[in-house]
Parts: C-alpha cells; structure tokens; sequence
C-alpha cells in the first residue's frame, strides 16, 4: 500500500510540473507559434530552392567539363543549404511573420483577439518566443554550423569551379611590426615577382622612422622563406646617416612564402567563433594580416542573429493592421524594409572595415535604427 501511495504521489508531481510547463504556452501562443513555423520553413523552402537552381543552371557547364562527380555536387548543394540560408534567415523571417500575420488581420482574428480584452503586448508574446528562439539557432548555426559545412563547400569550389590563380597584381603585404612589402605582380607558376619594394621601419609610435628600403625588378623565392632580390637598389639609415647599395643579386630570409600573396578571404567564413578569435590573436601577436575583414564578421555573425527577434517583432506590428484591399501593402513595405537593411548592414559594415569605425558598432548600427522603428510599430500598431 506505501508502495502504491508513493507511486502515485510522484505521478502527482510529475503531473503538476508538466502542467507548469504547458501553462505558459495557451492555445493562442501554440497558435501563432505554429503559424510561424510553418510560414517561415515555407519561405525557406522556396526561396533556397530557387537559389539552387539559378546557381545549379550558372554552374553545370563547369561541373561538366571538370567531371564533377554526381555524389560531390549533391554534398556541394547539401553544404549550400545553410551557407544561402545563414544569410537570407533573418530577412525570410521578417517576410514570413508579416505574411502569416497579416493573414490573421485580414481574416479578423487579431481584432477578436484584441476585443476580448487581450493587450497588443500579450499578442507579442508568442512572438518574442520565437524571435528568442530564431536568434539562438541563428548563432548556433553562424559560429559553428555554416562555417563547417562551409569547408568542404569551398574545397569543392576550388577543386571544381575556380580556376587556378596564376598572377596577383598590385599586391601589399605586412610581414610584421616593422616591416612592409610591395609586389605590382606575383607569378604563381614560378614564385616570382615584379617590382617589388620592401620598407623596414625602426622604432615606434611618433618615433617611427624607415630604416631600411629595397627596390628590385625582380624577386624569386627559393626555399625556407628564403628571397633572391634582382637587379636590387638598397638604402640603409641610420639617424642622419644614410647608405646606398646596388647589384645584381642578393638574398635575404622573409617571414613570407608565396601562398601569402593568395589571401583568400574567404577563410573567414570557414572559422568558427573560437577558430577566429585564435586566428585574430595569432595575427595581432604577429603584426601581420589586414584583420578588419575577420573582426567585422565575428561581429556581424551575432548581429546577423540579434537582427531575427526585431524583424519578428517588427513584422508582427506591421502585420497586425488589417489594410483595405488585403495584406500585399504590408508584404510590399517589409521587402522594402527588408532591401533598406541590407544596403544599410552594407554601408555600416563597409565603413568599419575601412575606417576606424569599431565593428561591433558599425555590425550594429542596422539593429539599432531598426530596433527603433519596430517601437514605433508597436507603438502605432498597439493604438
């Protein structure tokens, strides 16, 4: 008889912790929450699909002539998948919440909703939900998801799409600290390159001055990051001192090797969150590398995330109000919106890679102005 009482006393409580967890959640927030998901896997579905096959119809002359085996380029798409979506998720959210919630306010629903005594805050709720949870799968997917699948889908394109590099032109690399080399052209074939300069600077901050300058017509790499100068002119200063020297040739060891003049940029979309932090310190201790690029899209990665709960937001206030003449008024504004954040992410991002703009800053000047303009949303909306 204990047994059986102690049994069915922890059923009780298994119970009631169950029904706490339903509890917040009503048929209403279900509701919505359904709609959401099945709107914005919709819009997923369609729009990836199509950008499947515009890139599939760009591609298959290449996969053709370079025999790209069948299985790689179903893999290929397979890895296409999120990188495409990583990118469009924040934006195919915001259309998806207003399509289905302007459904709602053509259909009267939300006016019985708000009639029966319902505050335009509460109707946000199942909302807010969402927005949270689209942001954590959104970080999730952007420091650790897409840039590895990323990696075998770059190692496809190189594999099967780019075509070899064999010249870089106009090329400007830091070695270190002090030290700065110039190329107007690198031969990849034959690791040579033309008219080049390198400048080595002594001293720091104001006290920063050169005190070594190389001019070549050529250079040649050998081995063991080790340079043969051509047909070189050489200056040497030393305070108010100065050398010069000349010759034929003359070799000198360089932090450098030749795959250095073939910075892909594109590595920064194969990192992960922790794979780019040690990256960012690695070059930062070296004093090499432009790093403006991988700072910006650490950045941007969680920008790109905290961007999918205000459009959700945004998109529920702008939905909400039914419009004479069916919901396309809303549909329209929210692809003009969803066009303006674009440009504006653009020009922000732009301007912290090349100014001194911090990134964190400049990644989130979009969220900002946007975060304002839902307030205004749901302010006007909750009228």
């Amino acid at each position: 008889m204990e047994e059986f009482n102690g049994a069915k006393s922890k059923f009780t409580i298994v119970s009631r912790l169950s029904e706490k967890i339903r509890r917040p959640f009503t048929l209403l927030d279900r509701y919505v929450m359904k709609k959401f998901i099945v709107s914005t896997l919709f819009f997923h579905l369609i729009i990836i699909s199509i950008a499947i096959v515009i890139d599939l119809s760009e591609k298959s002359d290449k996969f053709g002539e370079r025999n790209a085996p069948t299985a790689e380029v179903v893999q290929y798409y397979i890895d296409f998948i999120p990188f495409i979506a990583s990118i469009l998720a924040p934006l195919l959210t915001f259309l998806a919440v207003i399509f289905f919630t302007s459904r709602l306010a053509y259909n009267s629903e939300i006016i019985a909703m708000l009639n029966s005594g319902m505050t335009f805050r509460r109707f946000l709720r199942p909302y807010f939900i969402c927005g949270l949870f689209a942001v954590g799968f959104l970080l999730y997917s952007n420091y650790w998801l897409v840039p590895n699948t990323n990696k075998r889908k770059l190692e496809f394109e190189d594999k099967y799409i780019h075509m070899p590099k064999n010249y870089g032109n106009n090329l400007h690399l830091k070695l270190d600290k002090n030290s700065i080399i110039s190329l107007e052209r690198f031969k990849f074939k034959s690791n040579e390159g033309y008219n080049c300069s390198l400048e080595v600077f002594s001293g720091t901050g104001a006290k920063k001055t050169l005190s070594r300058k190389i001019n070549a017509s050529k250079i040649v790499y050998k081995e063991n990051n080790t340079w043969q100068f051509v047909d070189y002119k050489a200056w040497y200063i030393n305070g108010q001192s100065e050398s010069y020297k000349e010759g034929r040739q003359m070799d000198t060891i360089l932090n450098l090797v030749p795959g250095d003049f073939d910075a892909d940029i594109r590595v920064k979309d194969v990192l992960t969150y922790q794979e780019m932090e040690d990256y960012i310190k690695e070059k930062e201790s070296e004093g090499t590398g432009e790093l403006e690029y991988f700072r910006v899209e650490q950045y941007r990665r969680a920008s790109s995330a905290i961007s999918a709960l205000i459009l959700v937001i945004m998109g529920a206030a702008l939905g909400s109000r039914k419009i004479r003449g069916g919901n396309w008024f809303n549909f329209i504004a929210g692809v003009a919106l969803s066009a303006g954040y674009i440009f504006f992410l653009q020009f922000t991002s732009s301007f912290s890679i090349n100014s001194s703009l911090h990134p964190i800053i400049g990644t989130n000047i979009p969220n900002i102005v946007f975060a304002l303009i839902a307030v205004f949303l749901v302010k006007r909306a909750s009228k």
